[in-house]
């Protein structure tokens, strides 16, 4: 294990004002409370702490819900990615999503395509602050005396693996072929290995639209019958077995060894034919500082955003301008880290984009961080939907987040922001297994199975089962923390000031290590 100490710092400006707004799930007026802060820089050891306490960023803007006093408690919920229990419905959108990509034929029925992750309630993860900083503070720049005197005695640890990581693009033909027209049937069984490069025997001319049923292949069949083919075959295959094993036949039963499960990356990587119907590909482009591809595509981006917050969420494209757009996804405090063990991008704001036959058609905002990938927003062209893009973007984010562990054993987290029970189009969330749910007064993670009971009783719960566990990160000495005031860095116990029991609440909120580490602006 190797340790790597980040040089970035971070400095923050509290915002005492705690008015409500409003709710952006239950729409009531004036009942939806956080905290916040500007963040003017962060280094993302810091940022790790603070989501670890509740908090997430709206842009530069740092908040964290009043969770005994707002009307839609939110749970901050990560999930184990290496753990990772595919549901059944997750898996048919990574085979519908195959499907697609192989022959682009459709099912009439859209129902897998309905995503519980789209919800048409309104932009709710984007919180405006009610104040913003009236002073950029990104380009200070403190001594390394300074900067020391801020840091934590002991520096996280980045535990690496050995091994490089694959590339994010999916396994695609470049050449496209939209005459091939195979039954769905057949992409359940072997018969669409016919069209695999190198396969023996020979291959007839693709067909045209409306010429008919290849006479070259078998007669389409109901996949119905086919699978029920299969059980009768697989039964009698076990009970030949139980036989030579001098069992009765009647008292054999099915059992699927877990080695033959397939994993999350079987289903993203599975070859497609030699002619695939489209290609998809799958970028991961650095947003702050901006990369030169994020600049090259950031017009189009923006228009893919502004199509899903207009058509999804219902906005004005008054709201969908790009300085909106800017601040919302495209602003980061985020100081990018590229430490030699760490990531090969390194850390800090990254955009996913979606490619399809060269066509944007999805991003997914993501912070990358010493131990997880944080999910800050997802966007698609709304003419895709029938794709179950939200549920299968978080599939790919899981599986980029066990691409990153196999370099740095730490990073094995995906973090999905927050949690709404009250609000039943939010659940969704819950159903990537395993999760956990932050308890909101230890701050200690809880599998959301022994959680759910609880939140079913009442809106806001503690969560943690033993009554008398205290937040271990939540004693602070006010007097250590660092003040930034007038371009000078003092600790509070010598800032001349009145305002104690401000100071009190923002260390409470940020806890211990926080409190220390970070530098509280003060004008």
């Amino acid at each position: 294990m190797a340790e790597w100490r980040d040089p970035s710092f971070t400095i923050v400006e509290y915002m005492a004002d705690h008015s409500g707004y409003e709710c952006g799930y239950c729409k009531n007026k004036n009942t939806n409370f956080s905290h916040g802060m500007w963040s003017h820089r962060m280094g993302v050891g810091d940022y790790q702490d603070l989501i670890d306490r509740g908090w997430r960023r709206s842009g530069k803007y740092c908040y964290k819900p009043t969770m005994n006093k707002t009307c839609c408690p939110m749970y901050t919920i990560k999930c184990d990615a290496l753990e990772l229990k595919l549901s059944k419905s997750q898996k048919k959108i990574l085979k519908r999503m195959h499907r697609y990509l192989s022959y682009g034929d459709m099912k009439e029925d859209q129902t897998i395509g309905s995503d519980s992750s789209t919800s048409t309630m309104g932009n709710s993860e984007f919180v405006t602050p009610k104040f913003e900083s009236k002073r950029d503070l990104s380009s200070v720049t403190l001594s390394t005396n300074d900067i020391n005197t801020t840091r934590n005695i002991g520096s996280f640890a980045i535990e690496t693996n050995d091994g490089n990581m694959n590339s994010n693009k999916t396994p695609v033909n470049t050449e496209t072929q939209k005459s091939i027209c195979v039954p769905e049937e057949e992409t359940a069984g072997g018969a669409s290995q016919d069209l695999k490069a190198g396969s023996t025997g020979t291959r007839s001319k693709p067909l045209k639209a409306g010429a008919g049923p290849n006479p070259n292949k078998p007669p389409c069949r109901k996949a119905k019958d086919i699978r029920r083919e299969r059980r009768e075959a697989k039964r009698a295959k076990f009970a030949h077995e139980a036989v030579a094993r001098g069992e009765s036949p009647m008292q054999t039963k099915e059992t699927k060894s877990s080695t033959n499960q397939k994993t999350l990356e079987d289903y993203i990587n599975e070859p497609l034919p030699e002619n695939p119907a489209h290609t998809l590909e799958v970028k991961l482009v650095r947003s702050q500082p901006s990369s030169a591809e994020f600049l090259r595509t950031f017009k189009t981006a923006h228009q893919v955003y502004e199509r899903y917050q207009v058509n999804i969420h219902g906005d004005t494209p008054d709201r969908c301008s790009e300085s909106q757009y800017k601040r919302f996804l495209c602003n980061s405090p985020l100081e990018p880290w590229q430490p030699p063990s760490g990531p090969l991008q390194g850390y800090g704001s990254f955009h996913h984009q979606y490619w399809l036959d060269g066509r944007l058609i999805a991003v997914g905002v993501l912070d990358v961080l010493p131990h997880c990938l944080s999910s800050v927003y997802l966007y698609y062209d709304p003419e895709f939907s029938f794709l179950s893009l939200g549920t299968y973007a978080s599939l790919r984010e899981l599986a980029l987040t066990r691409e990153l562990q196999r370099r740095v054993s730490s990073l094995k987290w995906y973090y999905m922001g927050f949690y709404i029970h009250s609000c039943p189009k939010m659940r969704y969330k819950g159903k990537y297994t395993p999760s956990f749910l932050l308890c909101p007064e230890t701050y200690v993670w809880v599998p959301i199975e022994k959680s759910l009971p609880k939140l079913e009783l009442a809106k806001y719960s503690r969560l943690h089962e033993d009554p008398s566990a205290v937040d271990e990160n939540g004693q602070v000495d006010i007097c250590k923390i660092p003040v930034l005031h007038e371009d000078k860095l003092l600790r509070y116990g010598m800032y001349p000031s009145d305002d104690e029991d401000e100071i009190k609440e923002y260390a409470t909120l940020v806890g211990e290590k926080c409190a220390y580490s970070i530098m509280l602006y003060r004008s």
